[in-house]
């Protein structure tokens, strides 16, 4: 099977499971595709991004957020250092598929045309994306079996943004990953791979992201062993069952942070 992963780097969770992936499945990748303008702070330029800030700090609480201020600070800090010491290894995780020898691409957007030809002559039968970005028909049609996502919740509910907080925002009992196919909807292609798990009384937004990053690089890894043997049976993401969620408001923010246990 031949595989090309797009991706933004994030030192907080995906970089970590894009390693799990190149690990198991090193051989079988063909490319590695870091697309720079792509992070977690990407959102509708009619939003706010300060409320936006303001509102992920209410939700995490300050310890976590500010944990996760300085993991992103120190991430940006070596990237800096790895070009002026040469004994610095840059913490890019396009810097590790280039080490592991996987021809690597830096790019404004995936849909690029001059990249689309070059994608379209690596023959992918897989493409992962872990990017921010919509991908158009024109990627979509390259691969020979699919494009795949990974999403933080058990699809078809709650597609879009920031799930974790909308599972306990909504007081659901239940969660998880799921990988699905990409099509040109938001979080809407047949899935191939969930893994649930309960909602404990216990848990915040912290830790549920934790869980579902403990487990999403092993259903992905999952999904392609099942891909690639062709014995799998997809599920639909029924449109009629549907939850879709956007960037939470600073008011439902600070509901959430008054009736919810940090940890």
């Amino acid at each position: 099977m031949r595989i090309f992963i797009i991706a933004m780097d994030d030192p907080l969770y995906i970089n970590n499971m894009l390693k799990e992936i190149i690990e198991k499945r090193r051989e079988d990748i063909v490319g590695f595709a870091y697309v720079k303008n792509s992070d977690r702070m990407t959102i509708n330029k009619n939003r706010s991004k300060f409320i936006y800030i303001i509102s992920l700090l209410l939700i995490m609480g300050p310890i976590y957020f500010s944990k996760n201020v300085f993991i992103t600070i120190l991430h940006k800090l070596k990237i800096v250092l790895s070009k002026k010491l040469s004994f610095v290894k840059s913490p890019l995780v396009l810097e590790y598929a280039v080490r592991n020898n996987i021809e690597s691409y830096t790019l404004d957007s995936p849909n690029n045309r001059v990249f689309l030809k070059e994608l379209i002559k690596k023959e992918p039968d897989i493409i992962i994306n872990q990017s921010m970005n919509i991908l158009k028909s024109r990627l979509l049609s390259i691969p020979n079996i699919g494009t795949l996502n990974r999403h933080n919740a058990l699809l078809p509910k709650n597609r879009g943004r920031l799930t974790p907080f909308w599972v306990l925002y909504k007081k659901e009992t239940e969660t998880g990953v799921s990988i699905h196919f990409v099509d040109e909807g938001i979080d809407s292609g047949d899935i191939i791979v969930q893994k649930k798990f309960t909602v404990t009384p216990n848990d915040n937004f912290n830790t549920i992201v934790k869980k579902n990053y403990k487990i999403a690089g092993k259903a992905m890894l999952e999904a392609l062993d099942l891909l690639e043997s062709g014995n799998y049976k997809l599920t639909p993401n029924d449109d009629t069952k549907a939850t879709y969620n956007t960037v939470p408001t600073l008011k439902e923010a600070w509901e959430f942070r008054k009736r919810i246990r940090l940890i």
